[in-house]
């Protein structure tokens, strides 16, 4: 939500018009935030709208004294500004609006979402509000729970009694919910999380529980939505229903849920009506939002929850899409199937009908035809002769309903393998060991077989069935030992081949390691000047099958599979290398463009991709950083070099150019290839504080590829020497990050990643070093010095 603001605020400069926004509540409480959401999807829109936001966290600093000072911080903050509207989240932000309404939003229209217990506010006599009230609809969700759930006699109320909101709803159950049900057993539970664990994980028969807000402890301990949210998900022992949105992503059966997005959304339709020149005194003084019936789709299975049984409609969330949905040429495959296997049954059913229709006439017949024997003798050889044409046509009939599926079964596995061959998720060993396994189920003959690659003087095995892949790739097999044959080709003695191009020691080995085979049928396949591939198939050794020319032919075919497959792959590879030597040369480029060393790039990717392996990300989101690292300060091309290689301090206005560089960068690194880079250019310049830039981010907002890169680019400035300073020793860069000087401070990095940095400081210094009179990389730099 801060970025969304952020973004909001950038791009509005020269906007007109003001608007201010008051949270009751903290920045990540998901309740006020989705209230934000709807608010900002309406709002987004108006280009000439420059939005304030300002969060009183009430939950946790609602006393006088915190009032009082955020009312002198407003004031001092914003009160030269000439504000169009002013927007109250939740009942603490509009007290404190009526409280100083007076002496401060005097003449502005106050909108107001997510107001509890409108009635205590006479909203009627005062002609400058207008706004959503929130209705928690506990007496209908109670009634419909009971109604599901008709043998309850005990109902658990959680719900603090320490925060106004919950103060407020929990009179209200008392007075008029608990009476409405007098034959329940209303249990609260509203002291601590351990009474709420105590009770739920060993609850009473006949008892469900409902869930009204639970945000401060006894001691006075603050809980989020989410916190509570998750506490929910340990217990699935009873049916658990509440009347807030922010709990329906958990163990929640369900309930008539008040949504705080779209009485957001509704306060930013009434902000946009009093922009467009409405006055607020001719809108309605309240709104009511009607609260919608949502029930979560495993938590109705579990419980055993008839769809029918809830009310008319209710919304289904999370329930799962049919077969239809999920397989649909699977279903269409199958549809044809039965409906091509009931043709051939009708048919084979109508000519056995036809037989015994025949022979039933045939039997009414012999009496009649006695006294003409020879005329009988014909007709019988000539029924006879149409039996067995009968039969012959049904045996044709059989014959060609398992031809066809023999046939559907070849199809659907050369469907299956044409699927992968375009999917680079697929791993090249799991590829070809499951065309492998199509293969030999295809060429009946076949008991084992191998899938080799030979690239440049070497050759190792991709996949194997019945020989041990792994035993073989430790062969260090070389070209010179393979058997070049570009057409198909049946070896009767495989052996003996072996023993003319392979050293004793080598054949020894691949004896213990593969099968013993009878015949082989083999092709090399050419996929370009540098690599082969060589398919096989084996039949075992001692047994009496022959491979058919029907299994050469389709041997023949089906293998081209495999080279397209490895085709693709490779071309798939070459496309990636080239992106990266790309975002590589790119980054050489910014370089060049700043008074950073070149070495710069290279050392700033090796120790990004050591400290991400150490912080335990996965080794493919490593490789993206130690590709994209390079990338960090883009965004510096479209800055002046002057400004870059100037000597001395920089003016206030040449200070908020540099500053903009990471938003700069953003537009040079679109498309989806380029996200991780995005992240690393856009936030590494945020501090783990909140003091960074361009957007004020702080702690796990800021995305964790930033966070490593712009702890590893500081280690790397402090160690450099550049126009207004001289490099710093290891030893001291670490110093001034642990402990901090006039710029660099220990609270701008993630303290996990300070102790990752503690603990390999060694390596990380081994690292650094190792970059030192390189050739390699001077050579690159200087061809680019050149461009």
């Amino acid at each position: 939500m801060l970025i969304l603001f952020c973004i909001l605020i950038s791009s509005t400069i020269f906007s007109q018009n003001s608007l201010l926004v008051l949270n009751s509540y903290n920045p990540g409480l998901s309740w006020s935030d989705e209230e934000l959401n709807g608010l900002f999807s309406v709002l987004n829109n108006r280009e000439d709208l420059e939005v304030y936001v300002e969060f009183l966290d009430s939950k946790r600093f609602g006393d006088d004294d915190s009032l009082e000072i955020f009312k002198d911080y407003l004031f001092k903050k914003l009160g030269n500004i000439q504000f169009k509207a002013v927007v109250a989240v939740d009942n603490d932000a509009f007290d404190f609006v009526l409280e100083n309404y007076e002496s401060f939003f005097k003449g502005l229209p106050i909108v107001f979402c997510g107001i509890n217990y409108f009635q205590e506010y006479d909203l009627e006599n005062k002609d400058f509000v207008s706004g959503i009230v929130e209705i928690l609809d506990i007496k209908d969700t109670l009634s419909t729970a009971l109604n599901l759930h008709k043998d309850t006699k005990h109902v658990y109320v959680v719900i603090d009694n320490y925060t106004k909101t919950s103060i407020l709803v929990r009179q209200e159950m008392e007075k008029e919910v608990i009476p409405y049900f007098s034959d329940i057993d209303f249990i609260f539970l509203s002291d601590f999380l351990e009474e709420i664990h105590e009770n739920l994980s060993n609850p009473l028969d006949d008892s469900i529980a409902i869930f009204l807000g639970f945000n401060r402890d006894k001691n006075g301990v603050f809980y989020s939505f989410d916190e509570i949210g998750d506490f929910i998900n340990k217990y699935d022992q009873i049916p658990i229903y509440t009347t807030l949105s922010v709990y329906m992503d958990y163990n929640i059966v369900g309930g008539r849920i008040t949504s705080a997005f779209e009485q957001g959304e509704k306060a930013g339709e009434i902000v946009l009506n009093i922009l467009s020149g409405t006055n607020i005194a001719n809108l309605p003084r309240f709104y009511r939002l009607e609260n919608k019936y949502i029930f979560n789709y495993p938590q109705l299975k579990k419980f055993k929850i008839s769809l029918n049984a809830l009310p008319a409609g209710s919304i289904i969330k999370n329930e799962p899409i049919s077969f239809y949905e999920k397989y649909p040429i699977l279903f269409w495959i199958g549809i044809v199937s039965i409906i091509f296997l009931i043709v051939i049954n009708i048919i084979i059913y109508s000519k056995n009908k036809k037989v015994t229709a025949l022979l039933k006439q045939l039997r009414e017949s012999e009496l009649d035809l006695q006294n003409y024997s020879e005329e009988l003798a014909a007709a019988n050889e000539q029924l006879i002769s149409s039996n067995e044409q009968l039969i012959a046509q049904n045996e044709e009939l059989r014959e060609s309903y398992e031809n066809i599926e023999t046939l559907r079964k070849k199809i659907d596995n050369l469907l299956m393998i044409i699927s992968e061959i375009g999917n680079e998720e697929v791993p090249v060993d799991i590829f070809f060991h499951e065309f492998l396994q199509i293969l030999i189920a295809e060429v009946p003959e076949a008991d084992y077989g191998s899938v080799s690659l030979i690239e440049g003087d070497e050759w190792r095995f991709l996949a194997a069935i019945g020989h041990d892949v792994t035993g073989l790739n430790n062969l260090s097999l070389k070209r010179e030992h393979a058997f070049f044959t570009e057409e198909v080709r049946v070896v009767e003695n495989i052996k003996a081949l072996n023993n003319e191009r392979m050293p004793q020691d080598i054949i020894n080995k691949i004896e213990r390691y593969s099968k013993p085979t009878k015949s082989t049928i083999i092709k090399v396949i050419k996929i370009d000047e540098k690599r082969y591939l060589d398919i096989t198939l084996d039949i075992a050794e001692g047994s009496n099958k022959v491979f058919s020319q029907e299994s050469v032919e389709f041997f023949d075919n089906f293998i081209n599979l495999a080279k397209i497959f490895l085709l693709n792959r490779l071309k798939a590879e070459q496309i990636r290398n080239a992106y990266i030597d790309f975002a590589n040369n790119l980054a050489l480029i910014a370089e060049s463009h700043d008074e950073n060393s070149y070495m710069h790039i290279f050392r700033v990717s090796e120790l990004s991709a050591f400290l991400a392996k150490k912080y335990g990300l996965p080794d493919e989101e490593v490789e993206k950083i130690r590709i994209f690292s390079p990338l960090h300060d883009v965004g510096k091309l479209l800055i002046s070099p002057d400004i870059l290689n100037k000597e001395g301090q920089l003016s206030p206005e040449e200070w908020e150019e540099i500053k903009k560089h990471p938003l700069y960068a953003e537009n040079l690194l679109t498309g989806d290839y380029f996200e991780t880079a995005r992240k690393i250019a856009l936030y590494h310049h945020e501090h783990y504080d909140g003091s960074g830039y361009p957007f004020g981010l702080k702690d796990g907002e800021i995305p964790i590829e930033a966070q490593i890169v712009g702890l590893v680019d500081i280690y790397d400035a402090l160690r450099s020497k550049r126009s207004y300073k001289d490099s710093f020793s290891h030893e001291q860069s670490l110093e001034i990050l642990f402990k901090g000087d006039a710029r660099t401070k220990p609270e701008h990095f993630n303290p996990k990643l300070l102790e990752i940095f503690k603990i390999y400081e060694k390596e990380i210094k081994e690292i650094y070093e190792s970059f030192e009179n390189d050739e390699k990389w001077e050579g690159r730099y200087r061809w680019l010095k050149k461009i």
